[in-house]
């Protein structure tokens, strides 16, 4: 600056003045036609100047939306951009095909009979200080005179006077799951769930799902909260990213959540969609370049949060897809973007990527925010893939099939177990659960006992998904 414009590298009394022509928000540019510099002072040790404009027009600018011949997505040629070339597409394995549902006679299947919502419950607490609460609800009924706010506050109240209960306030949560009946409530929970939380929200997944008539919405939340009289250092720092200003790097949160939260080792990021951070709109160009764009929001995330974070430093991962052709997809790119992670790794020590990243679920949902096709969700831990342990194992349970992961950090601060069930083929007898879900339990025992002695770790919730009309819900539970 000094050499081409003669300024000082300090500026005006330790500052510069800047206005701005252009960005992102401008529906024109400003273009300045004739100005002049003006000199307030001519001190010789300070003098200060400043720019007169003359004269100056509005130009309209270039299309927002512009898909280039060479099959780069551009927005406004800016960094907001992503290649999406046939060779990105990988063909997908049978495994990943969706499947019809193989039609099941269940002993005593009883259809819609079991309503999750209706048992509130907390996990025990961590010696690290942690602490699940589920079956938060808010049941709303119009023809009983309540609208859907009241409902809501209701249900945060319940909340806060079971937290309040463990010595916790709703300050120490850090990440929330939030299942909606409908999308189309989403506004009107995002007026009540603001007041609720302070500058710092939690990170929060937010998706529509099949919830009993009467239900507004349901959520679970995992709050921490650690004991600094059993430590006399100040181990568990929180670090907060709450970014709301548009950007060309990451989407700006499109409700009252933070983007992640860090906790000693551990990144709890928000769910991400598609939203070009520049125009927070949904991405053109289908489910390819929807998955593309919002996993490249999750790796940004995981950066900004810790330099060196990528993809492999994650320990467990939920895809929200809206129809099951998605999910090949999904499971397409995650490998991908996971095979790129390890060409940056010595590949004659590096251990296979996936497998250090545990199991990947892609649950199929009704409706996303924003008619969003797909949601990324990730935890990760900032530690050495390298040194991750992992268990996994197989095996056949009258009929099913039940598969198991565990994925523990090198740092041994966490771990993730997935366990899958799965039929094998169909049969024309009646099936019972009670077997399937013994030996499903014993395998969780087994992957628990393999985490070494050195790992805090304890399983505090489960997270179950499974396919409507097509499991007995009500064994599962009861199992």
């Amino acid at each position: 600056l000094s050499e081409k414009y003669g300024v000082h590298v300090c500026g005006e009394g330790g500052e510069y003045e800047t206005f701005t022509l252009d960005c992102p928000l401008f529906k024109k540019k400003i273009v300045v036609d004739s100005a002049k510099v003006v000199v307030h002072s001519a001190d010789a040790f300070a003098p200060v100047a400043y720019l007169r404009f003359l004269k100056l027009h509005l130009e309209n600018k270039a299309s927002r939306f512009q898909m280039e011949s060479s099959g780069t997505f551009m927005v406004n040629s800016c960094s907001c951009e992503v290649n999406c070339n046939d060779d990105d597409i990988f063909p997908s394995s049978e495994e990943d095909e969706p499947q019809e549902n193989i039609p099941v006679i269940w002993k005593s299947l009883k259809h819609n009979s079991v309503d999750f919502t209706k048992t509130f419950g907390s996990s025990g607490k961590s010696l690290s200080g942690y602490q699940w609460f589920s079956g938060i609800t808010a049941y709303f009924l119009p023809s009983k005179g309540k609208n859907a706010q009241e409902a809501a506050r209701e249900a945060f109240s319940s909340l806060q006077a079971n937290m309040t209960s463990e010595g916790l306030k709703q300050k120490d949560i850090i990440l929330v799951h939030l299942y909606m009946k409908s999308v189309k409530d989403f506004n009107v929970i995002n007026s009540v769930y603001v007041t609720e939380f302070d500058l710092c929200p939690p990170a929060r997944v937010c998706v529509e799902t099949l919830l009993p008539d009467g239900v507004l919405f349901c959520i679970d939340c995992l709050a921490h909260k650690y004991d600094i009289a059993m430590d006399d250092v100040l181990r568990d720092e929180k670090l907060v990213m709450h970014v709301q200003s548009i950007s060309h790097w990451a989407p700006a949160s499109i409700g009252p959540y933070s983007q992640s939260i860090k906790i000693r080792d551990v990144l709890y990021c928000a769910g991400q969609i598609a939203l070009v951070p520049c125009t927070m709109q949904l991405v053109s160009g289908g489910i390819w370049t929807e998955a593309r764009v919002s996993l490249r929001h999750v790796e940004r995330l995981l950066q900004a949060m810790s330099q060196k974070t990528a993809l492999h430093h994650v320990i467990t991962a939920s895809c929200y897809v809206t129809d099951s052709k998605h999910v090949p997809i999904a499971r397409s790119i995650w490998q991908k973007k996971l095979r790129e992670c390890k060409k940056v790794e010595d590949s004659e020590t590096y251990h296979d990527v996936i497998s250090v990243c545990g199991l990947l679920a892609v649950v199929v949902i009704p409706h996303l925010p924003r008619d969003a096709a797909i949601e990324w969700h990730v935890v990760a831990v900032v530690d050495d893939p390298l040194q991750r342990k992992h268990f996994a194992m197989k095996m056949m349970s009258e009929g099913f099939q039940i598969e198991c992961e565990s994925v523990e950090s090198s740092s041994a601060s966490c771990a993730s177990i997935s366990v899958r069930l799965s039929l094998i083929s169909p049969s024309a007898s009646q099936l019972d659960l009670d077997g399937p879900l013994h030996d499903l339990v014993a395998m969780f025992r087994q992957a628990v006992e393999k985490l070494s002695e050195d790992c805090s770790a304890s399983p505090l919730s489960f997270r179950v998904f499974f396919k409507k009309d097509a499991f007995d819900a009500e064994t599962l539970q009861t199992g």
